[in-house]
């Protein structure tokens, strides 16, 4: 959910908008020098913090029917992610020493860098996973995971990474998250067409990290939100990526072949390079109103819990085609196997469709 509704809001204007900052706080806060758009987008791309440990929580309000036991699950799959709210603790140390727990009301799952050894597990099913990374990690046909796209940093960058005409962008007053004083950058669309509002980033004063992101619909409150509710910035203790397999666990040793062993005519690397490949054909349009469509067959795979929830959110349209609304992302999936995916009105995604029959 992060990366499909972040990747569709992908779009900044740097404009000359309002530098603005509290007076006061009367909490304890000291309030921030003002700042304009541009100096804190700025600020934003250049921050190098390495070290950074804390707990996200991940809300998703888009009116989803709860799959059975997502409450109580740790899973990383997307199917477990796209309602209600999921806690993750998360540490990082630089790129190589990073450590990722998803907790769940009765399991949690682990995902473990230290150096080149990486480890996965999965308490519910006392399953552990080993890899040993390449000394160049950036020759893995399997790319170890980053944290980073689990934290407010990555649904910030992909709002921010592509900046055009399309936003407007401002500086809105200082707020308090995980107990730090941030900016608020907010987002707006200047084009209709679009089912998101604003989207809100709030910006740690001190080192410039996002510390949450929030995208609002129509709704009053945010139809999906990532924010760490405690945070610091000290070095995590070495012994936080020091992963010892619990006794009685099954472990399975994988390969993550680099390009140079695997050789052009290996089957396996042929798949996993085959599975990296986009699923999206093409993008349709641009900015606040992108839509990913999906050629027949190549369309996300659907289990039995996601065709129950696909029926529940689905209206049939007179010609046969499925159009699946939520307060944010819409779907339209045609008789033919096509898909159109969007936080854009259902008028644009039958447009979209119509102009793409081929």
């Amino acid at each position: 959910m992060p990366v499909v509704t972040a990747g569709l809001v992908a779009a900044a204007a740097v404009l000359p908008g309002s530098a603005f900052s509290s007076a006061a706080f009367g909490n304890g806060h000291t309030a921030l020098q003002p700042r304009t758009p541009a100096e804190l987008l700025a600020a934003v791309r250049t921050s190098s913090v390495r070290s950074v440990s804390g707990t996200v929580v991940e809300t998703t309000r888009l009116g989803l029917p709860p799959l059975p036991g997502a409450d109580r699950s740790a899973s990383l799959q997307w199917q477990s992610l796209v309602a209600g709210s999921h806690t993750a603790r998360v540490w990082a140390d630089g790129p190589g020493r990073q450590r990722l727990a998803m907790l769940g009301q009765l399991a949690e799952s682990d995902v473990v860098r230290n150096g080149q050894d990486l480890w996965t597990y999965a308490s519910d099913t006392t399953a552990v996973t080993h890899a040993v990374v390449p000394s160049d990690a950036s020759k893995a046909m399997t790319a170890p995971a980053d944290i980073r796209g689990f934290t407010p940093q990555a649904a910030a960058d992909k709002a921010l990474q592509a900046i055009d005409p399309t936003t407007a962008v401002s500086v809105r007053a200082d707020a308090v998250v995980a107990g730090r004083t941030t900016y608020t950058l907010r987002l707006a669309p200047r084009t209709a067409g679009s089912t998101i509002r604003q989207v809100l980033i709030a910006v740690d004063g001190a080192t410039s990290v996002p510390l949450r992101v929030q995208v609002y619909g129509a709704g009053s409150s945010p139809a999906f939100e990532t924010a760490f509710t405690d945070i610091s910035f000290a070095r995590p203790a070495a012994t936080v990526f020091a992963f010892v397999p619990p006794a009685g666990a099954s472990v399975t040793t994988r390969s993550l072949l680099s390009r140079t062993q695997a050789g052009s005519s290996d089957k396996a690397a042929a798949r996993l390079r085959a599975a990296a490949e986009p699923m999206a054909s093409m993008m349709i349009g641009s900015g606040w109103t992108s839509i990913a469509a999906f050629r027949p067959g190549n369309s996300p795979r659907r289990d039995a819990s996601t065709a129950t929830m696909l029926d529940q959110l689905s209206t049939v349209q007179p010609n046969g085609d499925r159009l699946v609304r939520t307060p944010l992302v819409n779907a339209l999936l045609t008789r033919d196997g096509r898909a159109f995916v969007g936080a854009v009105t259902p008028e644009l995604l039958l447009r979209a469709a119509a102009g793409n029959a081929g």
